[in-house]
């Protein structure tokens, strides 16, 4: 049940707060972050760091309910809001990181999630340098093609 609410609070954030016109070339944020955190979490459970559990409908060993709710979502908000100031675009990752870890910390919490050989700062470490990853693609592939 925490993947569905987690699901359904995501949307309600993204419906409050997406720019619908620049939709279009942010989708593509959130794709990227669905590919990076698959591919993170699929190997973070092949590797024994962490487990998932009530999965309800797998997507790479975790919830399709998170993938395509917090994680989707995250990535859309986070590439419109990439600041040009580099001390802008430095505050705005460590936000971001630290908002996404507060999550993990409450799907932890909940029980839907363990950490087996796995610590919350190795946590922090992989959001910094995924949307640091996430600010060079919006910057190289997204922003630069708008008119």
């Amino acid at each position: 049940m925490p993947w569905v609410i987690s699901f359904f609070i995501s949307w309600i954030l993204f419906f409050t707060l997406v720019d619908y016109k620049e939709l279009k070339r942010n989708i593509f944020g959130g794709i990227a972050a669905l590919i990076l955190g698959s591919i993170v979490d699929w190997g973070g459970q092949k590797l024994n760091l962490y487990q998932f559990y009530d999965v309800i409908i797998p997507w790479a060993g975790c919830s399709a309910f998170y993938k395509f709710g917090p994680i989707l979502v995250i990535g859309i908000l986070f590439s419109q809001s990439i600041p040009k100031k580099l001390w802008m675009q430095t505050l705005n990752i460590l936000v971001f990181s630290l908002l996404y870890l507060f999550l993990e910390a409450l799907i932890i919490n909940v029980g839907v999630a363990e950490y087996v050989n796995w610590h919350i700062l190795a946590s922090f470490l992989f959001n910094v340098l995924t949307f640091s990853t996430l600010t060079y693609f919006s910057q190289s592939f997204l922003k630069n093609n708008r008119a």
